[in-house]
């Protein structure tokens, strides 16, 4: 009985396991990838606008500094052109002349004048030194109200600008100077009033104002830029009850008529 040769059969081979998944889980992978890569560039993103929009304020902020510093540094280095002066009092009636000098509890001497006031001329000669030196020694706190009156009764407006110019001094930091100085040249006829060029030019410049400083000065005359506060110191004398020139006043009381042409009449006044 012959044998069938019979062929072998090699069973199949099977797929390994691993073999089958290992694409799937590449792809799971990239795609894990591709989201961290994302994120990862979407926090980069975020950080760098964050630090643009921060660099933008800084930016702004300086140079809104800048700007305000800037402002102020011309307005310290021209004299500044401010309306209301930087030494004027509290209820703005006046200006004061000592101002941070006066000691705790000094009386208040007051003075009411008008720059065209012959009268006003004679009483600064005779005590405007010892009034002054009382003042920088801190015995008195002095204040200058300024009136404009005249102007009506002498039909010009010398008054007005002589009180305006003196305001700007206080801008440039020369007012007791110029104070002093406007009646210096107040002129002999009554009447006959200040000239532009006094006033602009000729006293601040006798008083060290130069450059910038002296155009400061001129601008803050030329545009009238203390006008309203001149207008109010007026007002406030009148409604004060002030009705001529000169008053003063020592502690709220009219000492005037106590004043005589001798200048130590006005000694028992100026502090201790």
């Amino acid at each position: 009985m012959s044998k069938k040769a019979s062929a072998k059969r090699t069973p199949a081979t099977r797929p390994d396991a691993t073999q089958a998944t290992a694409p799937a889980a590449e792809r799971v992978s990239r795609r894990e990838q591709l989201r961290q890569q994302r994120e990862a560039e979407l926090l980069a993103a975020q950080r760098t606008k964050r630090v643009r929009i921060g660099l933008a304020i800084v930016g702004a902020v300086v140079a809104v500094s800048l700007i305000v510093w800037g402002v102020y540094s011309f307005k310290d280095k021209i004299g500044a052109t401010n309306a209301v002066p930087p030494h004027a009092n509290g209820d703005k009636s006046g200006i004061i002349a000592n101002p941070g000098v006066a000691k705790p509890g000094a009386p208040l001497f007051v003075i009411y004048q008008d720059y065209q006031c012959p009268a006003c001329k004679q009483y600064h000669t005779i005590f405007g030194a010892k009034l002054r030196d009382a003042a920088d020694a801190g015995k008195i706190q002095l204040e200058y109200r300024t009136m404009t009156f005249l102007d009506t009764n002498l039909k010009n407006d010398a008054s007005t600008r002589a009180a305006i110019a003196a305001a700007c001094a206080d801008n440039a930091g020369v007012y007791q100077g110029y104070y002093d100085a406007l009646y210096d040249n107040q002129p002999a006829t009554e009447g006959q009033g200040f000239s532009a060029d006094l006033l602009r030019t000729t006293i601040p410049t006798q008083l060290g104002l130069t450059g910038d400083k002296l155009a400061g000065f001129q601008k803050c005359y030329d545009t009238q830029a203390t006008l309203q506060f001149v207008n109010g110191t007026n007002d406030a004398a009148g409604r004060a009850g002030i009705t001529g020139t000169p008053v003063y006043q020592y502690q709220g009381k009219d000492i005037t008529k106590t004043l005589t042409s001798d200048p130590t009449s006005i000694d028992p006044y100026l502090g201790s």
